[in-house]
């Protein structure tokens, strides 16, 4: 296979593009993103007519989107052009210039269309069953009612951050009197959707680049330690806080605010409302933030079908885990035999652990990424293996969960990672430490258990006694080696639960 595919947004705000190399084994990375605000919608207004100098600076950076596709010599390009385009009565004049001077022919999407592609760049990366989706984008706004995973109800609201800011914010000054007809109008909006009050407490997940600078600027506020925006979370009081901080007084004043991008600070009102707004109408008391949208979704649409898969990714978790072990070219087996040790462990213990599946699953996805670090260096791995975990594209986890596996990985070799969790008191606490302990010591255990790569312990069983855990494996040869090497951590078991550690092995041929 080895193909590599450039997906092009052409929104009414801005045009970006991803580049992904799909390979023979079915794994995919990012190999190139770009963007540039473009204002594609500005000045339409109600005649519908996108202007000379807004069509220029589309066109100049389409260029400049081009090259880049001939430097990385891209095998299929998927030019997609939303709201701004669909509603232009110049639009077939503007994408045959745009075809004459870049070779490249959008395809003008419904806005069904957008709101599902939306849905897949959601679904397939962050672990859901039921959620609302808002994607405000610069001239509509999407809402999408998901459950069970399958997208069951959609919409398109031909209004979006730019437009709503031309038709009730054009002033430099924001005044209250405007933000309130604005919200009334909005209201008015949700009221005509039938099924709206029917996703009533639904957790929402917001996409666009409003809902990322809302997330941008709470991360300032509270001074959040990580980097990632994808599957970030803030709540109706959040959202509140700043919503009271932007919907009056000068927009210049709006640009300053940390978090904010200059181009896009006189629109951040507009773009807000819906969003408070749909939060107030349906009790929402928490907003999901997904990096992902019609990119993503669009991308894992022709993937899945390229790649004969199902239309859905089955697991987020686990897919996004396997397309590391890949990207990283780490010892699969090695990795699923640790895991499945682990597994084994936990579940053998459970009257002392007294921990859950969510620990579980965390469990796992340490298990099976405890590795990562050697991409790098073999020397320090562990240490590498921290900042990977944190940075790497990782789904289904969210930013607590992703720092608890960074740490469970940090210390797979020993508990001695000078990383100190105090640190990231945001996220974890003191009986996250204790979980990240206990989970760390099956860790450690279960890859001394496989020492040799080669899976000579085949399973294991455990019994418990007053003073002790007897961990019984069994193997096919020998395996004095993998006995020694886990009995290095029968100090620390024994700090932690309180109990010895016994491991005898049963041969069997």
């Amino acid at each position: 296979m080895n193909k590599k595919l450039a997906i092009i947004d052409l929104g009414s705000n801005s045009v970006r593009m991803i580049i992904m190399k799909v390979y023979e084994d079915a794994s995919y990375k990012m190999i190139e993103q770009a963007k540039e605000m473009v204002r594609l919608s500005e000045g339409m207004g109600e005649e519908r007519i996108l202007k000379p100098l807004p069509m220029e600076r589309t066109l100049d950076t389409l260029k400049l989107f081009k090259k880049l596709i001939n430097v990385h010599q891209v095998d299929q390009i998927f030019p997609i052009a939303t709201a701004a385009v669909r509603i232009a009565r110049n639009q077939e004049a503007f994408l045959e210039k745009v075809q004459q001077e870049t070779g490249f022919s959008f395809h003008v999407i419904t806005g069904e269309e957008e709101a599902y592609y939306g849905y897949m760049g959601v679904i397939n990366t962050i672990k859901l069953e039921s959620a609302l989706m808002i994607d405000i984008g610069g001239a509509s706004t999407e809402l999408v009612w998901i459950e069970n995973k399958q997208l069951k109800k959609a919409v398109s609201l031909p209004y979006g951050a730019v437009t709503l800011t031309e038709m009730f914010l054009p002033k430099d000054t924001i005044e209250a009197s405007a933000v309130k007809t604005l919200e009334n109008f909005i209201k008015k909006q949700f009221d005509k959707i039938p099924w709206l009050k029917e996703a009533d407490g639904l957790p929402i997940v917001g996409l666009g680049g409003t809902i990322r600078t809302l997330a941008k600027i709470n991360k300032h506020i509270i001074g959040f330690p990580l980097v990632s925006l994808h599957n970030y979370q803030i709540t109706f009081q959040e959202v509140l806080a700043i919503y009271e901080k932007v919907n009056h007084g000068n927009k210049a004043a709006i640009k300053k605010i940390p978090g904010v991008k200059k181009e896009r600070g006189d629109i951040l009102t507009a773009g807000l409302v819906p969003i408070k707004l749909l939060m107030e109408y349906i009790r929402g008391t928490q907003l999901i933030i997904s990096g992902n949208g019609l990119r993503e979704g669009v991308f894992y649409k022709n993937y899945l079908a390229m790649t004969q898969q199902q239309d859905l990714v089955e697991d987020v978790l686990l897919h996004s885990i396997e397309n590391l072990l890949i990207n990283y070219d780490m010892n699969r087996k090695h990795c699923y035999h640790v895991k499945d040790l682990a597994l084994a462990l936990f579940d053998e213990t459970k009257e002392i652990h007294r921990l859950g599946q969510e620990e579980r699953r965390l469990l796992m996805a340490s298990a099976l990424l405890h590795d990562i670090g050697m991409y790098i260096d073999y020397y320090n791995h562990h240490k590498h293996g921290f900042y990977l975990v944190l940075n790497s594209v990782l789904n289904g986890l969210r930013n607590r969960e992703r720092l608890m596996c960074a740490f469970i990985v940090s210390n797979h070799r020993e508990m001695k990672f000078r990383e100190n969790w105090r640190n990231y008191t945001m996220l974890i606490d003191k009986n996250d430490h204790d979980i990240i302990r206990k989970l760390t010591i099956f860790l450690q255990i279960a890859e001394k258990l496989d020492r040799g790569g080669y899976g000579g312990v085949k399973n294991l069983y455990c019994s418990i006694t007053p003073n002790k855990v007897k961990i019984r494996l069994q193997a096919d040869h020998p395996v004095d080696l993998e006995i020694s090497g886990a009995m290095k951590y029968e100090k620390c078991f024994e700090k932690i639960f309180h109990k010895g550690l016994e491991i005898h092995a049963n041969i069997f041929h």
